[in-house]
């Protein structure tokens, strides 16, 4: 048996696989309506029973309501007919659809599937507002005016957490110490503004795009300078709780446009992805006083321009889909739990995101 697993959950992040320069859905109006689709479908290739709430399929992420996005309808389906289902709030929501007693067991050779589909309105003039500083600053090339700006961080109890150090974002490594080093020679470490320059400087000079399941370690991303939106997330992550900046890692949904398709196989042929529209993507939130928390993209933006990292990035450009929150692990651990589990018990997935526009508000 295997414990409960949200296999979309664990995937949204993990799976990305838009490449850098085919976004070509720009915000065109204050606010969108943005459609999002999510499939699981299972089948126990095993010899033995599982009980379904235990293969993961029928709990998804939930989309996070806040100012700037809300959420205008929901509908989920199990094995093709319409289902109820309950909802889980918090810094990663989640969505679990209720089964009927009757099919709470996935015998050997038996499968199953489930849906849900969310439309969201997206209120990119207000993301935009709360980035006008650093949008300014980077029209007229003034960034200086940032610098001058910036305040010293002080820690408070609540945002404390956010500089803790964990198993995955482990700022103690000898190769992110080395690294730390390097930044704190680079720049005036009590100016965050001056230290998000140097971070993101380096990961733009440095790092090449490149995906891997499962996803990279931030001292195997500095190992090898490689990795995608999930790699290079966790490894700012990581330096910058090691210097004292309040930073966590979000991801959610982008639309990429109409033709976009991606087709991933993986774990001998038991995973199988497949993004349509659009697909996941993960970014970094840093707490920047006294602007407070900013969105920070290494994968998007004009390379060799760190504040285009800010200001061109999917967050407050494109149609963008907040999902949650990771606040205190970094995600190839939840990976490596995933692909242990899928594998022992001879399970076979089919998972597909969708992603869609509607009208313009």
């Amino acid at each position: 048996m295997i414990r409960t697993l949200a296999v979309a959950s664990v995937l949204l992040v993990l799976t990305l696989g838009i490449s850098v320069g085919v976004v070509e859905a720009q915000v065109s109006s204050p606010r969108e309506i943005v459609y999002i689709k999510i499939y699981n479908e299972v089948v126990n290739n095993g010899t033995t029973g599982i009980p379904l709430a235990d293969t993961g399929i029928l709990d998804f992420n939930y989309p996070v309501e806040d100012e700037t996005q809300r959420i205008i309808n929901v509908s989920a389906w199990f094995n093709g007919f319409p289902a109820k289902y309950t909802v889980t709030l918090g810094e990663e929501p989640s969505l679990r659809i209720i089964i009927p007693g009757t099919t709470l067991n996935l015998t050997p050779g038996a499968g199953a599937s489930a849906w849900v589909e969310y439309a969201v309105e997206v209120d990119a003039l207000t993301r935009g507002q709360s980035i006008q500083a650093f949008s300014n600053a980077y029209i007229t090339g003034n960034i200086s005016s940032l610098e001058s700006e910036a305040q010293r961080i002080y820690l408070s109890d609540h945002l404390r957490r956010y500089i803790e150090e964990t198993p995955g974002w482990n700022y103690t490594n000898p190769l992110t110490r080395l690294l730390l080093t390097y930044i704190s020679s680079q720049a005036n470490i009590s100016n965050p503004i001056d230290v998000v320059k140097a971070v993101v400087g380096y990961v733009d000079s440095n790092l090449v795009y490149s995906i891997r399941m499962p996803p990279r370690e931030p001292w195997e991303t500095l190992l090898y300078m490689e990795g995608d939106c999930d790699d290079q997330s966790n490894l700012v992550v990581t330096i910058l709780r090691g210097l004292g900046i309040p930073s966590y890692q979000e991801y959610g949904m982008v639309f990429v446009s109409k033709d976009f398709r991606l087709e991933e196989v993986s774990d001998n042929g038991l995973l199988n992805i497949t993004m349509v529209g659009g697909g996941g993507h993960a970014w970094v939130v840093a707490y920047i006083p006294p602007w407070g928390w900013i969105r920070i993209d290494t994968v998007f933006g004009v390379p060799g321009d760190w504040l285009s990292h800010i200001v061109s990035i999917p967050y407050y450009t494109y149609p963008t889909v907040v999902m949650g929150a990771n606040t205190g692990e970094a995600t190839q651990v939840a990976w490596l739990g995933f692909e242990n589990q899928i594998t022992n018990a001879r399970l076979k997935y089919q998972i597909v995101y969708e992603v869609s526009l509607g009208e313009q508000v």
